[in-house]
């Protein structure tokens, strides 16, 4: 079962800046979450994420797992690579009570990394094999991204920018579930809004979302 985890807000620390330490890095940027990373070499990537303030890294060479007390993280990834090393994090992460994930252990770990699919950080599409064949994992997600860009249209994606927009203004005198499910559903039929969409004006788009919302509280 794939699951969805929300970190945002949350801390997560990531030990190791190897190959796999920077894929499993850049899957966290998407994530809103507060990301630090421990390792023992830096690269021009790492370091151009210190510079924009979406990681904070610290260089240090590892000889006990002490040092993670003093966090409160909701996960902790292990990705050097050194088995063993991965194995203690993950038990160290347990003990810490937060989530622990060792690359390429699937038997040490809380879940299994898919490989993703990310359309402009809005539509994120999984790939997994739980873990048994990473390598093909990668493969069906280079040939899959392909047909779901063509298939994800831009007005799918503007839709998704001014989902909240709509959902919040159909809280403010819609009074049931159902009922707001039924008005942003019919916001889809509306040809003056998806021509919006599909240009990209979303300041557009919302004015006639409140000109929809009115006609339909009125109704």
């Amino acid at each position: 079962m794939i699951v969805d985890l929300d970190l945002k807000g949350g801390h997560v620390i990531l030990i190791g800046s190897g190959f796999e330490g920077m894929l499993k890095l850049k899957s966290l940027l998407t994530q809103d979450c507060k990301i630090l990373v421990f390792s023992e070499e830096s690269n021009k990537e790492i370091q151009k994420y210190v510079k924009q303030k979406k990681i904070t890294f610290k260089k240090l060479k590892i000889k006990n797992l002490d040092f993670l007390e003093k966090y409160d993280p909701v996960m902790i990834m292990a990705t050097t690579e050194d088995k063993e090393l991965n194995r203690k994090i993950y038990e160290k992460a347990k003990a810490m009570n937060c989530y622990g994930y060792t690359v390429d252990d699937p038997s040490f770990s809380d879940f299994s990394h898919p490989s993703l699919i990310n359309i402009e950080n809005l539509v994120q599409i999984a790939i997994s094999t739980k873990g048994k064949s990473p390598i093909m994992s990668k493969k069906i997600r280079i040939e899959s991204e392909k047909i779901f860009k063509k298939i994800i249209k831009k007005e799918y994606l503007n839709y998704i920018r001014i989902h909240e927009y709509a959902r919040d203004l159909a809280k403010t005198k819609i009074q049931t579930a159902d009922e707001r499910r039924e008005f942003m559903y019919s916001l889809m039929d509306d040809k003056k809004l998806n021509r919006s969409l599909k240009t990209g004006k979303l300041a557009d788009a919302k004015k006639q979302i409140k000109v929809l919302f009115d006609l339909w509280v009125q109704n």
